[in-house]
């Protein structure tokens, strides 16, 4: 088993725990605060690891590659606004989107740090809290095993097989897309505690920083 298979199997795992945690610690500060961290960390490592790898910074040699960062993003954002139409199943379906995009760049990847890895795992936790928070209302064993086939399509995206040459403009348009995605994850995790949210906004925002700089400064020494 390679690594790449390690970590996809690993991330299916941490999504399923993170529907536990919430399970566990529903409508608790501290979970939203664990959840804010993760997303700071992910935030750091988009922009220091996957966007990098992706070749998007060297726009001598990938001159369109923000704009296919900008397309996953809008792509999201078009899915999110048809959820208000249709509710919460879409946005947990822009969530297995994500994920897929997320196997893709996990296959894509040719080098692999310590610090990639931790900041992958740390973000499905949240993630997976917030999917199994948006089927609320379904019996328990439901929402898990929703939010088990959600999270395998992390698999499914890594073998999947991608031409040749569309490597790099995958991992950019799934950047794009864990961007967005990761942003309104954040806003729905402080909208689902808004009484405690006001009072603890500082608080928030502050580990949220913190998660970026943990996670900027571990990628700079990786």
């Amino acid at each position: 088993m390679n690594i790449h298979a390690v970590i996809v199997i690993m991330a299916v795992v941490a999504e399923l725990l993170g529907a536990v945690i919430y399970l566990k610690t529903e409508n608790t500060l501290v979970r939203m605060l664990l959840s804010c961290l993760g997303l700071g960390f992910v935030f750091a490592i988009v922009f220091m690891d996957i966007l990098p790898d992706a070749g998007v910074y060297d726009t001598a040699h990938f001159p369109h590659g923000y704009l296919i960062v900008i397309a996953g993003a809008l792509c999201m954002f078009a899915a999110g606004y048809l959820g208000q139409y249709i509710g919460n199943y879409a946005a947990v379906l822009g969530l297995g989107f994500h994920n897929f995009c997320e196997g893709v760049e996990v296959a894509a990847l040719s080098a692999i740090s310590p610090i990639l890895v931790i900041g992958f795992l740390l973000h499905k936790l949240p993630e997976g809290m917030v999917s199994f928070s948006l089927l609320d209302g379904l019996k328990d064993w439901v929402r898990f095993l929703a939010a088990f086939l959600i999270a395998l399509l992390i698999p499914l995206g890594a073998v999947i097989p991608l031409p040749a040459g569309l490597e790099q403009p995958a991992m950019a348009f799934g950047a794009g897309v864990i961007l967005l995605v990761v942003s309104r994850l954040l806003t729905m995790v402080i909208s689902e505690h808004y009484e405690s949210a006001r009072q603890e906004l500082p608080r928030i925002l502050t580990v949220v920083a913190l998660g970026a700089i943990i996670g900027g400064v571990s990628c700079l020494l990786a």
